[in-house]
């Protein structure tokens, strides 16, 4: 058992196995939350037109990548951190974090709201 790390097996696309170490937050002197957080995302994996579709796309086609991303994103181990700086940088495009364009706007909705009623 290892502690303090998470363990993350990607298929290359040959596929081959590609493990790649994850330091875990709390161990001692770990940057996972510094300026280099987006190279534990295991989006780097895959295409970058799978999380951003491309202009002309139908949207049909489009729902059905933006689900497929959401999926890759559900298990990434610096997730919050990308869903962080994609609000923090108003992101207007893509999936970041695990949520759609609408889904980050309608998020930054009800913060503003919650703030408001503070």
């Amino acid at each position: 058992m290892t502690i303090g790390v998470m363990r993350i097996v990607l298929r290359t696309e040959t596929g081959r196995r590609s493990d790649v170490v994850v330091p875990s937050a709390e161990e001692a002197g770990a940057r996972v939350d510094s300026a280099s957080w987006w190279e534990y995302g295991l989006c780097r994996g895959w295409d970058a037109d799978l999380f951003c579709a491309p202009d002309g796309m139908s949207p049909s086609r489009k729902r059905a990548q933006e689900t497929r991303a959401k999926r890759i994103c559900r298990t990434c181990p610096v997730r919050e951190r990308c869903l962080a700086e994609a609000m923090a940088r108003d992101e207007q495009a893509g999936v970041w974090g695990g949520l759609d364009t609408e889904e980050r706007r309608r998020l930054e909705r009800r913060r503003r709201g919650m703030r408001r009623s503070s």
